[in-house]
Order: C-alpha cells, then structure tokens, then sequence
C-alpha cells in the first residue's frame, strides 16, 4: 500500500512537471494508438505507361513559362500551442564544425528554369548523377564535377512521349525527386492541371521512372495518376521510397470558393509495376479532417535508403505530422499487392515531444521582404533507419526559441516502441533558421541543412549535425556553410502583396555510398533585386561526410 501510494504520488508530480516545461530532452512518452477509423482502402485503376525511350540530352531546352507566383490554397492557420518552455534547446556555438564541402555548384536558377516563387528546390543522389528539380523544371547534373549534363522542363520531358492528361503540357510544380537505392531507379515527379489555377480539374500525379539506372540514355516511363476527379486539388505532395511501393501523402484543398482545407490523403504505387513498365496499381486513404479536434495535416511518409539499412519484410509505411499538439502522430500503412482490399492505415498513436514556441510567419532578410518560415509542419525528408535492429524514423522541423527566433527542432523516433530516443533544438545565435531538411549515413551520424536569416545577413545555406557517438539531443558538430548569400528577395506580387514565398522545402539526403550528404535549397547573389522583374533566386548543390565514414 505504501509502495502504491509513494508510485501516485510520483506519477502526479511527473504528471504536472510535463504540464509546466513539457516532456525533458529524451522523454519517451507514448499513448495507445486512437485507431481512428479512416474507412477501406480505395483501390485506383491501373495506370498504363508511356515510353520515351530517348536521350534527355536531345530534350529542346525551352524554358519554362513565367507565372507571378504559384497560387497558394488557403491553408488551415497555425494553431496557437499553449506557452511553454523549450527544455532541448542547443544555444551557444559548439567546439567542433560539421566537415567542409567537398562540392559545392550551381544548381537551376529562376532567369532560366524557374517558373515563379517559390522554387520549391529538391534533389537526389545516385552512383552518378545528382538530380535536381525546381517549379517546374529538372536538372542532371554529374556530381563528380558539377557540371549540368541535361536540363529541361516537366512539360518537354512529358511530351517526348504523351499521356493524354495535363501531365503533357500543365505542370504545376511542388516537384520531388527520388533514388531508389534498393533498386538503382529514379522517380521525378510533380503534379498538373489544366488552367491556370487550381480552380480547374480533374487533377494529376505526374511520374517520370527511369527505365534504368541511367538517367540520361536510358529512357523513362511515364504515369500519370489521377488523384482527384476535380472537386479538390491535392496540393503539396511528399513521397517516400519503401521496399513495396511509392508511398506518397498530400493535403487536400477545395479547388473552388475559399480554397479552404479538407483533408490529408495518403497513397501507395506499385513500384514494382512502374518499373517493369506495367500498367500501375495504386491504393489511397483518406484521413479525417481532424482528430480530437487537432486538425491532420502535412504528413510525411517515410523514406528508405539501403545504405541506413532496409525494414525488415512487411514493414509498413511510417506518415507523421506535427500540427496542433506537442505531439508526433504516427500511422502505419500497409498495403496489400495480392488483395488490395485488405490494405490499412492504422492509427495514429501519439508520442509526446518536448514543447516549443511556435515560430514567426515570416523571417527577416537584409534589404529584402520577410520570408515564409512556414511555421512548424515537418519539413522533408522523413528518414528511415534501421541500425543493429533498431528502427527509426529522423524528423525535423522549424519552431521558436522563446524569444521570438527561429530554430531547428529535430528528433529520433523508435518506430519499434513508438518513442522519442532523441530530440534538440538548434539556436546557437541570434539569426533565424529555417525550412530545414535531415538525413543519416550508415554509421547513424546525421545531418541537417537549413537556411538562415536575419535583419542583418542576407540568406545563406548551412548545415550542422552529430555522429552516433555524440551525447544524445545534441548537434555537436555545429554550424558549417555551404554557401553565404550576397542579395536577398524582393518584390510586389500583382495583388499587393510581398512575395515572401521561400523554400517551400529543401533536400539533405544520403549517397549509395552510405557516408556522403547531398543538400540544395535557395539563396541569391548580386545584383541584388530592386523590383519582382529582376528577381533571379540561385540554387546550389554541395555535398560532404564525416571523416570516420568510409
């Protein structure tokens, strides 16, 4: 009795220190899963391929067609998370920097092959060949000496071989591009309409899948997935590479009236199918708009690199979100090839994270426009590991410091106990940081890229992180540029309004060597931009690894 009243008693002071400062640096609480009901699995007709068989490097070079911006949905407005103290924060420089680049190069810029803002920047790595992509263009570059072998639009690669849809000629943007390790095969994708906003359907999925290893010579299939018969647009897709498909998440918007929020809906492709050039099946899922009153929004499917280890046989997709609550929620999305109608999305349970302060909307930049920080959803990629049996999921996003800063929030999941093994908040100054991007390498050492601004500094490109032997919740090999603006962004959209439009993402990801880290996002050069019209946002690609990976 006695030993059941001093546990009571305990509980009720654990209960109320994680009421007042939020979970400590490596708290692992869980709940139960909600098993929310989402309703059977929709199965989609298969999609026939189109061929192109061609060399990218014959590909015209026509440049994409300028657009003000691209228009953005009304998106739910970020809810107001109850004031509590950051116990993970990292302030204060660290002895040790993140290894120098070992590249660093142009990517695409907006003179040439952007379509508006924001650029969206994503790329991917293989054995040869970094891939990059822009709204609404691809780059090819040879990542031994930066040089850019091919570059075109999703428009002229798509009519090398016609689907018949918007897909041909009306791209949209919000692009991604992935390398399948597993199976040396790459997949670009984004997604189209006709007409010049999103008011006008049926909208698409568009993917390219190399017919090989080679990007260049070796040809691509062509799918175009249609994701909604026109009611509403299925906006800011995300996808991640899983040993039996494409896993892709979006959220859902109505394409007329206010444009407001309606749901999240996940998807898996058969990328085994799209491989061989086979009619493509597909499963989807729609989530409910909201649970326990949270709204469900901007999921992540998980993302597989060989090199970091494969799940074991089976595994499902793991999605999370941040929104709403000091809280990941995690689903599992398993899909069944042979019987599609026994596919399931279960969940979600709910892992409490250390609280934060929700960031500004805007970050300020030298001699230019606020930029979007895009609050604190999570940001790509969500990176899978499994080292020595231990399965996990990296996550990160940007939240406040308290005092009004931007910072890095990044966590480790174990996917096996759905608990948190590790979590940080970066803030080692005053300047802000912002729409960030992590990944791992085979020894369990990550790290992250980000941008980073202020009132004083013009944007610039970063990146710190930590080796597996670092003390838990820290980055301790800190801060390190890839590049340093010289210019910031600027500009008056037709509306009124400033063009703030910044990221809207970026790409950290992992080399089929296991050790070398790839980044890209934006950033700007001189002349620096008085006016929308001489506006240039640059690119870059850099890459670098920790010295004891070999």
């Amino acid at each position: 009795m006695v030993k059941k009243r001093l546990y009571s008693v305990l509980s009720l002071v654990l209960l109320l220190a994680v009421a007042l400062f939020g979970p400590t640096p490596h708290e692992t609480l869980a709940a139960p899963p909600e098993d929310v009901s989402v309703g059977p699995p929709t199965t989609v007709a298969p999609v026939a391929p189109h061929v192109f068989a061609g060399d990218v490097r014959r590909i015209p070079a026509t440049r994409p067609i300028k657009s003000d911006e691209r228009q953005k949905p009304g998106e739910p407005a970020e809810p107001q998370l109850p004031a509590a103290k950051d116990t993970t924060i990292q302030a204060g420089a660290t002895a040790v920097a993140a290894p120098a680049p070992s590249a660093s190069f142009y990517g695409l810029d907006f003179a040439n092959w952007g379509a508006g803002w924001p650029p969206d920047t994503n790329g991917d790595v293989g054995p040869t060949y970094y891939i990059q992509t822009v709204n609404t263009s691809i780059g090819i570059f040879d990542k031994s000496t930066g040089t850019r072998v091919a570059a075109f639009t999703f428009n002229t690669l798509f009519a090398q071989a016609g689907t018949g849809t918007p897909c041909d000629n009306a791209n949209q943007g919000d692009p991604v591009v992935l390398y399948d390790p597993q199976t040396d095969r790459w997949v670009i994708s984004d997604f189209a309409w006709a007409g010049a906003n999103f008011a006008t359907g049926p909208f698409y999925q568009c993917m390219a899948v190399s017919r090989s290893g080679d990007p260049v010579s070796g040809g691509w299939y062509f799918y175009a997935f249609k994701t909604n018969a026109g009611a509403f647009l299925p906006d800011y897709p995300k996808l991640g590479v899983w040993p039996d498909g494409i896993y892709m998440t979006a959220n859902v918007f109505a394409s007329s009236g206010s444009g407001a929020f309606q749901y999240a809906q996940t998807w898996a492709f058969n990328k085994a199918d799209m491989y061989a050039g086979l009619p493509a099946r597909s499963v989807t899922f729609q989530l409910p708009k909201a649970i326990k009153g949270v709204t469900v929004f901007s999921l992540l499917p998980s993302n597989m690199r060989t090199a970091t280890g494969t799940p074991p046989a089976g595994a499902p997709n793991y999605l999370a979100s941040i929104w709403g609550q000091y809280a990941v929620r995690l689903w599992q999305f398993h899909v069944d090839w042979n019987n599609t109608a026994n596919s399931t999305l279960t969940g979600p349970t709910q892992i409490a994270v250390s609280t934060f302060s929700v960031p500004a909307s805007t970050i300020p930049a030298k001699s230019g426009n606020a930029l979007d920080s895009l609050g604190y959803r999570l940001m790509m990629q969500n990176q899978y590991t499994n080292l020595a049996g231990t399965q996990s999921i990296w996550l990160t996003h940007t939240v406040g410091n308290g005092s009004g800063i931007a910072s890095i929030r990044w966590y480790q999941l174990n996917v096996g106990t759905s608990t948190i093994t590790q979590q940080g908040t970066f803030n080692p100054d005053s300047n802000h940081r912002f729409i960030p991007s992590l990944a791992v390498d085979k020894l369990g050492n990550m790290a992250v890229g980000y941008s980073v601004s202020s009132s004083t500094m013009y944007p610039a490109i970063r990146y710190a992180g930590r080796l597996v032997t670092d003390p838990l919740g820290t980055l301790a090999q800190g801060e390190t540029s890839l590049i340093e603006g010289t210019a910031s962004q600027v500009g008056t959209f037709s509306d009124g309004s400033l063009n703030n439009r910044w990221g809207d993402y970026s790409a950290m990801t992992i080399a089929p060597d296991g050790c070398t880290f790839w980044y890209t996002t934006e950033y700007y050069e001189l002349p620096q931009p008085t006016k929308l019209s001489e506006d240039n946002w640059k690119t870059r690609i850099g890459s670098f690894k920790y010295p004891g990976c070999q």
